[in-house]
């Protein structure tokens, strides 16, 4: 092999390498993109200020404008299993302050089919609004899993 045809081989083995060093770098973006953007609120804030909005209004003794709120909130909430399921806790026991029974009934078996009990055992929800969902769980014929 010629020192030139040697000199022409390292300049193209650069050449590649250096190609593929930038093509990983951008194929690691899109891979990135297309997976979904890591630093985007897992919950869109519009639905995070409905929810807040709700509690306000719950703690309140505001149970209507509650009731409406959180049921906004919930579809918001569908991907954050923790904050869905303090929103339909939320949901059962305005409903149950309203008289809505049908409504509570509803929102306990949302809890059941998405399996939330784990997550609202460890919730940071006020003790008065779990010891009042655990008294309204116990009044209705709904078995709570999960």
């Amino acid at each position: 092999m010629s020192p030139k045809t040697g000199q022409r081989l390292r300049l193209l083995l650069m050449g590649i390498t250096l190609i593929i060093f930038l093509f990983s770098g951008h194929y690691q973006t899109l891979i990135a993109q297309s997976a979904g953007n890591s630093d985007r609120p897992a919950v869109d804030p519009f639905y995070l200020k409905v929810f807040n909005e709700a509690k306000s209004a719950f703690q309140q003794g505001n149970y209507q404008q509650a009731f409406e709120n959180f049921k906004i909130a919930a579809f918001g909430m569908l991907d954050e299993p923790d904050l869905l399921g303090q929103t339909y806790v939320y949901l059962a026991v305005a409903a149950d302050q309203l008289g809505k029974d049908d409504q509570v009934e509803h929102y306990l078996q949302q809890i059941s089919h998405f399996k939330l009990l784990r997550q609202i055992t460890a919730s940071s929800l006020p003790e008065e609004v779990k010891d009042r969902f655990k008294q309204i769980c116990g009044s209705y014929k709904i078995l709570i899993s999960g």
